[in-house]
């Protein structure tokens, strides 16, 4: 501690109780207390000297004032409301959104939209069809959850910052293929390791080189992925998304099982695309 500040704690200590207050405040519901604040009387005369020279305010001065003060404490409240939704929404509640819904926060409050709205868009452009899936359903998932932020991006977020919200969003999907790849990587590591335990060496072999493609970027289930992304990025005509993702699965060689269940999915997503084009047009 400095000379100064021995100095000033000393100075603090000296003054009587009455002088000294303790200043609380209300942070996460919790009370804080801050260092002592100083309450400090002056006295009739000292206050009369210090007015002298300054022309008291007039009354339509003090009603002007009022005004003002109250028109920044309404946008402030206005501001803050608008800030987020209601933590009822089922962007917050959700769990297949929840972890990821503190990160759009730039996304309300540029919102041209009512909070609420926002967030019931947000919620919908993130989840999926609950269906059974592969890795093939799960990059079309990405991709569709790909168009529909960017959708949102175009309806919903004011033109000034509507550069840095699909910046966001491209940033957001690379961080979601990067988290699959992941658990790719797991299930292939686990798989290598009791292939190798039940002395299935051909096997373990197979999962080491799918971990090693994985990591070089050329696995199957990055490839399709990265596929899918590419057609929502560079179309925004829908039509032309499902007859492609149809088109794709009539031409692969997956047992008939497999394709009726990405066929399945892609119907799916294809009424939940639509269900939510029609949610966001439908907001003023």
């Amino acid at each position: 501690m400095s000379i100064k500040d021995v100095g000033a704690v000393s100075a603090t200590q000296n003054m009587p109780d009455t002088t000294r207050q303790s200043k609380t405040i209300i942070f996460a519901g919790k009370e804080i207390v801050t260092e002592s604040s100083i309450a400090v009387t002056f006295s009739a005369e000292a206050l009369a000297r210090g007015m002298e020279g300054h022309t008291p305010p007039t009354k339509e001065q003090i009603e002007e004032t009022t005004r003002a003060v109250a028109a920044t404490r309404n946008n402030n409240i206005a501001a803050t409301t608008r800030g987020g939704p209601s933590l009822a929404s089922a962007f917050y509640g959700d769990p297949a959104t929840a972890n990821d819904a503190v990160r759009f926060i730039d996304f309300f409050q540029h919102s041209t939209v009512a909070a609420d709205d926002m967030a019931n868009a947000l919620h919908q452009a993130m989840t999926s069809p609950e269906v059974s899936g592969d890795y093939t359903t799960n990059a079309m998932d990405l991709a569709l959850t790909q168009a529909k932020l960017n959708k949102v991006v175009q309806q919903y977020v004011s033109a000034d910052y509507q550069q840095q919200a699909s910046d966001f969003v491209a940033q957001f999907i690379r961080e979601k293929a990067d988290q699959a790849d992941q658990q790719t990587r797991v299930v292939l590591t686990q798989a290598a390791t009791l292939a190798q335990s039940l002395g299935d060496s051909g096997q373990a072999q197979h999962h080491q080189e799918a971990i090693a493609q994985l990591s070089a970027g050329t696995h199957a289930s990055q490839t399709v992925r990265n596929e899918m992304l590419q057609l929502t990025a560079s179309s925004k005509d829908s039509d032309v998304w499902f007859t492609q993702l149809n088109d794709r699965v009539n031409a692969s060689p997956s047992l008939p099982y497999i394709s009726e269940m990405e066929k399945s999915h892609i119907s799916a997503l294809q009424q939940q695309w639509q269900s939510f084009v029609n949610n966001v047009s439908a907001v003023k």
